[in-house]
């Protein structure tokens, strides 16, 4: 029977390969250009009602075999309009003009795992960002990095401002109180990617073990970072579960589908691009003057303080130390080398990259050396295949600020303290002198500590297309691909026995050594089946997929060290810190619809049915459903509106899950002695087994306008998310002797307005102006809690917190002092997440050949939790700390610091967060190929480029953006002498050859 199944399956391939080879075929020939002429390079071509195409040279070129009967050409290029060209047997030397498509229309976005529609048919509001957009006007750190202020509907936050990133993407409001990730999912030409923050252990070196969560005070870059934002095509954000539902239980938070470049037919094209550039601080607090007015004041007249300043002054080493320390100007360099090209077969794009940047505080940096191999294979006319491989080694080198308790291991805690007169150089020998003002001295600190961490990855990804079957108006697909990602990290954190504080320990010298191994891979597998009845076409897909995530990480401490020495075997208390293995299996089912009738009325429909071992129940299918439904009414025959060329409204709903966290829903066994034996305890937490996932579901309305052949298109968005079952955890009675059992004790609401309005204000032959205004608001609230209100992250009430309460935003800022209006007796004192956020994204062509582009970025309000403000005060250093701005007779500095530690008002040190920034700015030159002729340099592009070169803001710190706790989900917006944030200026020349 087997034998006989297997002749009938090689028979009906060789037939279905004889009739396709027996069709009749002609040549078709051409040139694909902009209005301007210059060729455009890669532009897909298609047989119109067919697969069969290719795609064009580095001439802007194409030659194709169409199948006789052939009636016209379809020829689409990304940021351009859709064009249908006649053809037919005579068709040897086409000219296709093609026309910008400013509002994205003809644009391509995933609707599901193997399908996509075009944007003007799209029942969802998706964001894409083109490589121009991304990395066009000027280099950035990183991938995530570069989408501030890009994309509606999404607040974004770092860690810190070192070089390396560190950076949260919260989208359409909270999507877990801290169970699941907060982060949205990240995928790379097919690869599900680790985007997780490893744990260096600084925190435990330098003492910053206060607060919740203190290991994310680690200020650690996130994975995302390894990637090279050169190598990205485009990026596609799926904001909220009407539009992510497809992709599962790991989709609450988002998600981001990058696509890499690829090549295109024809000779090969080099290209070799070179930014060199510099780094200042962006903002300085500007600390206070110390002068004997000064020292009278904070010291009471101290006559050795007096003394410390005259002789200070004397040798003119009275320093700044905020321009000290945060004042370097570092070298930014960005190389990046591309190959493409190839045939009718096989096309290719190869790139290296090698990013080198120093930051504003010496011996900081971040290092990133990348390779790329893309292959793209038309093994025949049925079968496609793709290889996407890539490298990345990152270094980055964070130094010692933010947070630390009673260990002077950090240089902006101790610079709090520390005034300017204050003797800290190192000696003629390389000896550093102790800080009498604070634990430790910070130019030791900067000079001699190591925080670093290296970063070796593999991505590869492969995926096969096969044309099953087609017919006339019908065809069956099967779609496979595979990815893996592997990353290897290795953390160093070093505090050399000779510092100050650490001479005052029992056992000085202190080392940390990490690594981590994280392997991810994914297997999908879809077949697709479309088909058109009538003026109805149908697209069913159906699939599965398979991830699994391995991951062993391991954190070694030494204490007491041998002097000099780093390895472990030199300390006298030698330890595993922290260790744990961990590994997930997820599988998942999809099933999805789409209608098309006519372009006049788009409709999808589907359903995903996951499990994972991270569940209670791991045999449980949780199911995520989708539907869409987008009606283009100028498309209909009674539209007779000239001017609105497009007028689509659209609703879509969707529901995707969040995982709980690993290792809360099966009890653990802890190593204990047992009457001097090593054996196992059950662990203290308790376990719930009907613990479910958290559930996200999005109802999405909208509407999308055009006029004016499209020079104005709105795109309005209202969304409604309600996230059910947050995972939180119950406190049983203490006789129970369980500590916490994670449960599904909550639900909120996150409810916003997304609005994009593009415009093309000028078309000329010699301007081409366009301008888009991104405004967006989103507001969250808890709408179930069953359990007691409680509060989350920082470092206590009488510092600030945040509340969890029914009825409030799970980012609501509360503190002291004590009322009975809210809940939990607190004062209610702001909320992190801003009112509103604009931005405003210009490029403007001009002369031809000069392109001048820039990105404001506004938000209102939010608040945050200023401690640097604080331990200012406290230490002195505040700007105008002696001033009395009042009139009450009481420094200013000092009143606010009584206002808080003796009247019990946090709201001393809690500030609004508005403000104005210029992100991008660029102007760029393109030679004229007229002017380069028929040399050996092809093309030649120059210019000069800057970010976060202005801020306006009310803050009384470095940046609103950034606190020490930025990638967390609920407890941001707090920050303790955070690595301050720089202005970035490049140069660019750019040669293609």
């Amino acid at each position: 029977m087997k034998d006989s199944l297997t002749k009938v399956r090689l028979l009906v391939l060789a037939m279905l390969l004889f009739s396709s080879a027996a069709m009749a075929q002609f040549t078709v020939s051409g040139t694909v250009t902009d209005a301007g002429g210059e060729p455009l390079i890669g532009a897909t071509v298609l047989a119109k009602g067919t697969s069969v195409g290719t795609i064009t040279d580095i001439d802007g070129s194409f030659s194709l075999r169409v199948p006789d009967g052939t009636e016209a050409l379809v020829v689409s290029y990304t940021g351009y309009a859709t064009a249908e060209v006649p053809v037919d047997a005579n068709s040897t030397a086409l000219i296709v003009v093609m026309k910008e498509d400013i509002a994205k229309l003809e644009e391509v976005i995933v609707t599901g795992l193997a399908s996509g529609v075009k944007r003007s048919n799209s029942g969802n509001a998706i964001t894409t960002i083109s490589a121009d957009e991304l990395t066009g006007t000027t280099k950035q750190q990183t991938m995530d990095g570069a989408l501030y202020g890009k994309i509606p509907g999404v607040n974004i936050s770092a860690n810190s401002g070192a070089p390396g990133g560190g950076i949260n993407i919260q989208m359409r409001g909270v999507s877990t109180l801290g169970a699941g990730s907060s982060q949205p999912l990240f995928i790379i030409d097919g690869v599900y990617v680790d985007n997780s923050v490893i744990r260096t252990g600084r925190t435990n070196v330098n003492g910053a073990s206060g607060g919740q969560n203190a290991s994310s005070q680690d200020d650690a870059s996130n994975r995302i970072a390894d990637i090279n934002p050169d190598d990205i095509e485009r990026i596609e954000v799926l904001k909220g579960p009407s539009a992510a539902a497809i992709y599962g239980t790991r989709a609450n938070a988002g998600v981001v589908i990058i696509t890499t470049k690829k090549g295109a037919a024809g000779q090969t094209k080099v290209s070799l691009s070179q930014d060199i550039g510099f780094a200042k601080g962006q903002n300085f607090v500007g600390f206070d003057t110390w002068d004997t007015e000064k020292v009278n004041n904070f010291f009471g007249g101290d006559p050795d303080e007096l003394a410390a300043l005259q002789a200070a002054e004397a040798e003119g080493r009275v320093t700044d130390w905020e321009e000290y320390f945060y004042g370097e100007t570092p070298l930014l360099s960005n190389t990046q080398l591309t190959f493409s090209g190839g045939n009718q077969k096989i096309q290719y794009y190869a790139s290296g990259g090698v990013q080198s940047e120093d930051g504003i505080i010496k011996h900081t940096g971040f290092d990133r050396y990348s390779g790329r191999l893309n292959l793209n294979a038309n093994l025949s006319q049925r079968v496609r295949a793709s290889f996407n491989n890539s490298y990345y080694r990152t270094d980055t080198r964070r130094g010692f600020t933010g947070n630390q308790n009673n260990t002077g291991g950090s240089i902006g805690y101790t610079l709090a303290y520390t005034p300017s007169y204050a003797n800290l150089f190192p000696d003629e020998n390389g000896n550093y002198p102790d800080n009498p003002y604070f634990n430790d001295n910070p130019i030791a600190i900067r000079d001699l500590g190591k925080n670093e961490q290296t970063v070796d990855r593999f991505i590869s990804a492969a995926s096969l297309d096969v044309d099953l079957w087609t017919g006339s108006s019908a065809f069956l697909k099967l779609k496979m691909n595979g990815g893996v990602d592997y990353l290897s990290s290795n953390t160093f954190v070093y505090f050399p026995e000779i510092l100050q504080h650490q001479r005052a320990s029992a056992n000085p010298g202190d080392v940390m050594w990490g690594r981590q191994d994280n392997l991810n891979t994914n297997l999908q597998a879809f077949l697709q089946f479309n088909t058109d009845a009538g003026d109805l076409n149908l697209n069913t897909t159906l699939g599965a997929v398979r991830l699994h995530q391995e991951s062993e990480f391991l954190l070694e401490r030494g204490r007491g060290l041998a002097g000099g020495q780093t390895n472990l075997r030199w300390a006298k208390v030698a330890s595993v810190h922290a260790q744990q293995n961990t590994e997930v299996t997820d599988l998942g089912y999809v099933a999805q619809e789409d209608f098309n009738w006519q372009d006049k009325v788009i409709a999808s429909v589907g359903v995903r049915f996951d499990r994972s071992t991270l569940n209670a129940d791991q045999e449980k299918y949780y199911a995520f459903p989708k539907a869409s439904l987008a009606l283009n009414l100028t498309n209909f025959d009674f539209w007779n509106v000239s001017s609105i060329n497009q007028f689509k409204v659209r609703a879509a709903y969707g529901e995707t899950g969040g995982l709980p966290n690993y290792g809360v829903t099966f009890e653990s066994l802890d190593p204990q002695l047992i009457g001097g034996a090593l054996g196992g305890q059950v662990g203290t937490r308790g376990i719930d087994p009907n613990l479910k996932p958290e559930t996200a579901a999005e109802l999405e309305f909208g509407v999308d306008v055009g006029m004016m052949d499209n020079r104005i298109f709105l795109e309005a968005t209202y969304f409604n998310k309600k996230v059910n079952d947050l995972i939180l955890d119950l406190t049983p009675a203490e006789a129970t002797g369980i500590t916490a059992i994670a449960t599904n004790a909550a639900d909120l609401e996150n409810r916003g307005v997304e609005l994009s309005l593009g415009v093309n204000p000028v078309r000329t032959t010699n301007i081409n102006w366009f301008s888009r205004i991104n405004w967006w608001t989103v507001e969250s609230e808890i709408t179930r809690l069953d359990i007691p209100t409680q509060t989350v992250g920082g470092f206590g009430v009488s510092l600030g917190t945040y509340l969890i309460a029914k009825g409030f935003s799970p980012t609501t800022i509360v503190g002291l002092p004590g009322g009975t209006e809210n809940p939990g007796g607190f004062t209610v004192y702001g909320d992190r997440q801003p009112d509103w956020q604009m931005s405003w994204y210009n490029t403007i062509n001009f002369m031809e050949h000069f392109d001048f582009t820039f990105l404001f970025h506004y938000q209102k309000g939010g608040e945050a939790i200023n401690l640097s403000a604080l331990l200012w005060d406290d230490g002195g250093t505040s700007p105008g700390w002696d001033d009395d701005k009042d009139g009450n007779g009481q420094f200013d500095g000092l009143d606010r610091l009584l206002d808080w530690a003796v009247n019990g008002n946090t709201g001393a040190y809690i500030e609004e967060t508005s403000y104005i920034k210029l992100r991008e700015i660029a102007l760029h030159y393109t030679i004229p190929s007229s002017v380069l002729g028929d040399g050996f340099i092809k093309g030649l592009r120059l210019g000069v480029s800057a970010n976060n070169i202005l801020l306006w803001t009310s803050y009384g710190s470095y940046d609103p953006e950034v606190s020490n706790f930025g990638t967390q989900p609920i407890a941001g917006n707090i920050e303790v002498t955070p690595y301050p944030s720089s202005r970035r200026m490049f140069f660019h020349l750019k040669a293609d050859f």
